[in-house]
């Protein structure tokens, strides 16, 4: 099922799908959130981080029968604090050229990860610009489940079947929790950012890949199953109808759940099984940019606000040219000079 040419510690095209994910949210940004699902691709990288997260842990669990959730932490600190840390630095000053104010409520919530319900009942800045820190929300759903699952994880991983229980409980039941927050409080109510930035209303996203991950690393049946075409084509057919669709109320609950499933049914044929699909998602440019997609994600939104100050009136073409090449110049910059160093330095630190 893998790639001939796939390095045998790491999924090309996973890689590509990460690029796919970022993609999508930078081109919707670029004025064609019209026509571009952006949401998608914060779908299709929650997902990701589940699987991967889900399956290296099953890895170190298989060698040693346990999690070492000390470095399982200081890994998540090199991988992503200091790149966070430039990043925050960067916005802050492009804020001060643009005479915003600099609100320390607003840092504190980047730092200590819940700028996800800062921006949900407060919101970053004064809605005149974009606010460059509040890119940061889906980091901070990231970390709460970071925050919980090394520790469920290492409680459960030899009880599989009692450990795919839960995260199924736990999907149904944020799928319940955003329809009674929908029959409760009404879409006219109900802001579109408290189910789109909530942890309560979006984890599930994240436990579709985590639940994947556990069926492929322990079910022989799985890789099977999920690897037959009929199971790629109903994932097309649900991957479509989630967009496609678009009724608020559909779009504000069930959209998330088909989602999942659909990337369950097409992650085998995307990432493991050699097709076009997946020579294209393991090739070099698409690797590349699955590689500087954390730093892609963080500074296309810094270029985006600044655009929105500086450029208001240029043409479309013009400021869609300037958002990609200047986001990539500095998600290059930040991948090889901070992203990797830092990464280097926190190997040495671990061993």
């Amino acid at each position: 099922m893998t790639h001939p040419h796939q390095h045998p510690n790491r999924l090309l095209a996973l890689d590509g799908l990460r690029a796919v994910s970022i993609l999508l949210v930078v081109i919707s940004h670029a004025w064609l959130g019209h026509i571009v699902p952006g949401g998608l691709g914060v779908t299709i990288f929650f997902f990701i981080s589940g699987f991967i997260i889900t399956r290296l842990m099953i890895v170190e669990w298989d060698a040693t029968t346990q999690i070492n959730i000390r470095q399982f932490y200081l890994r998540r600190f090199f991988r992503l604090m200091p790149a966070l840390i430039i990043y925050v630095v960067l916005s802050l000053l492009a804020m001060l050229a643009m005479g915003e104010a600099i609100k320390l409520i607003e840092l504190l919530s980047v730092f200590f990860y819940y700028a996800n319900y800062y921006a949900i009942y407060f919101g970053f800045g004064d809605d005149t610009l974009p606010a460059p820190l509040s890119i940061t929300w889906s980091l901070a759903i990231e970390e709460h489940f970071y925050l919980v699952f090394p520790f469920l994880f290492a409680a459960l991983a030899g009880k599989i079947t009692w450990f795919l229980r839960l995260i199924a409980g736990l999907i149904v039941a944020v799928f319940l929790w955003r329809l009674y927050l929908l029959t409760q409080f009404g879409l006219e109510q109900l802001a579109h950012d408290r189910i789109y930035k909530g942890t309560d209303t979006r984890l599930d996203s994240i436990l579709y890949g985590t639940g994947f991950s556990i069926l492929l690393a322990r079910y022989s049946w799985a890789n099977k199953f999920f690897s037959d075409r009929r199971v790629v084509v109903s994932g097309a057919l649900l991957m479509s109808l989630s967009l496609l669709v678009r009724n608020e109320i559909f779009r504000e609950s069930l959209r998330y759940s088909i989602q999942g499933i659909a990337l369950a049914c097409l992650f085998c044929h995307l990432v493991f099984i050699d097709n076009p699909v997946q020579r294209l998602l393991s090739s070099g440019p698409m690797i590349y940019i699955g590689k500087i997609s954390y730093s892609l994600y963080l500074y296309h939104y810094l270029i985006f606000t600044l655009i929105t100050a500086w450029m208001p009136d240029s043409a479309l073409w013009i400021r869609i040219a300037t958002l990609l090449i200047a986001s990539w110049i500095c998600a290059d910059l930040s991948y090889r000079y901070v992203e990797q160093y830092f990464a280097r330095i926190g190997r040495r630190f671990l061993h």
